[in-house]
């Protein structure tokens, strides 16, 4: 949550109109047989452990999501890698989901009514964060794309098995996409494997380092931007904080030409959580109304955007929490921002 950069540079795409750019983009999408063009009222259904997605509660609670108005959820498989610059990459006899759990809850979604996103991460042993993979010696990029191939491939296989809507290849790998043809060669072996539409989740501030969304069907970016360094600033303020993002967030989607998911968006329900949004380990005193006022500003200031085309909240378990009272973790589940999201994503968009 939370490069240098070679290759061409992207030229700027003409500004379009709101209307003639979604006329565009339908067209783009009518390409890709299992993506309708329409906005994705998303949220991420993430699970940890290898059976956390064929949990007893899985199907009520993806029921829950589907009343609550969502239509979309993302799942998160995850394979590690021990450092950041280890070449290795596995799956976790206990922290990776097993193929199964994934083709359930896959099922289980369609069923619903729900359609998926497949968005496969790695996570690093030893605590790191995916986004500082890097290497110094040019010949250990070689062997992590072949691995890194050989774990996309793999969810690839089974999102195309599936009828998995939308492939994400890649998340928040900061210190890998200046590795131009090497990304481009992923994408082209995916498209091989995989009949739905791609993406890639950038982290926020860095999706501009991307040269190559060109290849992609969305742009996709987790978009944890921070909004006030104090706690309990009023939704006014955050909305006005929010406003120079999105100036920046529709002069990029005008020079990329792709439809935009906002791939991860969310807030904890602890106090400073406007202030660095991605931090999940901090602690803090628990404040549901923060959680909740994060979630009234970012909704009314992007929900009417035209170049958005789905949002996937961070993050809904297969269970809730135990005392919601006390949890300050990011899931809504039973708190407030849950009624706040319930209205917007009861509501259709007048997009602008």
């Amino acid at each position: 949550m939370h490069a240098s950069q070679q290759g061409r540079t992207v030229p700027p795409a003409r500004r379009r109109s709101p209307k003639l750019a979604l006329l565009f983009i339908s067209i783009v999408l009518a390409g890709c047989a299992r993506t309708q063009a329409v906005f994705q009222k998303g949220f991420t259904f993430s699970a940890w452990e290898v059976e956390e997605y064929r949990s007893d509660s899985v199907a009520q609670q993806l029921g829950e999501l589907r009343k609550g108005g969502v239509d979309w959820i993302a799942l998160t498989p995850r394979w590690l890698q021990d450092s950041k610059d280890s070449t290795e990459i596995y799956k976790h006899p206990r922290l990776s989901p097993s193929d199964e759990s994934i083709r359930h809850v896959i099922r289980l979604a369609h069923r619903s009514g729900l359609q998926v996103l497949l968005k496969p991460q790695l996570d690093l042993m030893d605590g790191g964060w995916r986004g500082e993979i890097t290497f110094s010696e040019p010949d250990e990029w070689e062997p992590w794309f072949e691995n890194y191939g050989r774990f996309i491939h793999h969810y690839a296989d089974i999102a195309e098995a599936e009828g998995v809507a939308i492939f994400c290849v890649g998340v928040e790998l900061d210190g890998t996409v200046h590795r131009e043809t090497a990304w481009r060669k992923i994408i082209r072996s995916v498209r091989e494997r995989f009949s739905g539409a791609l993406t890639y989740a950038a982290n926020w501030g860095r999706e501009e380092d991307i040269r190559w969304w060109d290849s992609l069907d969305y742009a996709g970016l987790d978009a944890y931007f921070p909004l006030s360094a104090k706690p309990g600033s009023e939704v006014p303020d955050l909305k006005q904080a929010w406003a120079v993002h999105v100036g920046h967030l529709r002069s990029w989607a005008s020079r990329v030409g792709k439809p935009v998911l906002l791939t991860e968006i969310g807030y904890r329900s602890v106090e400073y959580a406007a202030a660095e949004p991605w931090e999940w380990k901090r602690g803090g005193r628990v404040s549901l109304q923060e959680q909740s006022r994060l979630y009234q500003a970012a909704l009314e200031v992007l929900w009417d955007e035209s170049w958005l085309y789905g949002m996937y909240w961070w993050e809904w378990r297969p269970f809730r929490p135990v005392r919601v009272e006390s949890d300050i973790g990011f899931t809504p589940q039973d708190k407030p921002a849950w009624e706040i999201l319930r209205s917007f994503y009861g509501q259709e968009r007048s997009p602008r």
